[in-house]
């Protein structure tokens, strides 16, 4: 029982990172001001990985698998469920401004498809950031020098660059598999 304690505790502090992006999603274009928008904007864009993260929570499951009998593989199944769906939707939610944003400054529907994609692989890049390098979103104002050493071995290592793809194309296919959804969802949660 001690594992599942464990795991509560993570898995809310987890999910408090990626209800945020969230929050500021719902705010983001209620500001009264341009410097307040994008203060906002930028605290969205910084926890917005931090949604699809519990995608990488995931290993736990696996290093948890052999740990517990039966029945504690039927709790921890629910555990990871619950965190992933979670998890996922608020990406969904809170990734959707980016859409809203993109329209209004591409042209076409070329770059409009390119910002969805190009933002994805940034996720993808920060996933690898914090799941790898251990960088957590607020590092990039407390502790800059760490986040530019990281993202210097991020970027001469092959097998992080191949794992941001990975990561990148998973944040891909997930959002364009549940975009529909993800409109839904945000008009749900913005009116």
């Amino acid at each position: 029982m001690d594992l599942f304690t464990f795991n509560i505790s993570w898995m809310i502090y987890n999910l408090y990172l990626a209800v945020l992006p969230v929050i500021f999603a719902l705010f983001l274009f209620k500001m009264p001001n341009k410097v307040t928008t994008l203060f906002v904007a930028f605290l969205w864009l910084l926890y917005l990985p931090n949604t699809i993260y519990v995608f990488t929570d995931l290993v736990h499951l696996i290093e948890q698998w052999p740990q517990v009998d039966n029945l504690g593989k039927i709790l921890l199944v629910v555990q990871y469920t619950l965190l992933e769906v979670i998890g996922l939707a608020c990406f969904l939610i809170a990734f959707h401004p980016w859409e809203k944003i993109l329209a209004k400054f591409t042209r076409t529907s070329q770059q409009f498809v390119l910002g969805l994609i190009g933002i994805n692989f940034l996720i993808g890049f920060a996933l690898v950031l914090g799941h790898i390098e251990r960088v957590n979103s607020w590092d990039v104002l407390l502790n800059p020098l760490f986040v530019i050493t990281s993202t210097i071995h991020i970027f001469t290592s092959y097998q992080m660059l191949g794992l941001t793809i990975l990561f990148g194309l998973f944040s891909n296919l997930f959002y364009f598999l549940f975009r529909e959804k993800a409109r839904r969802l945000y008009a749900r949660w913005v009116r």
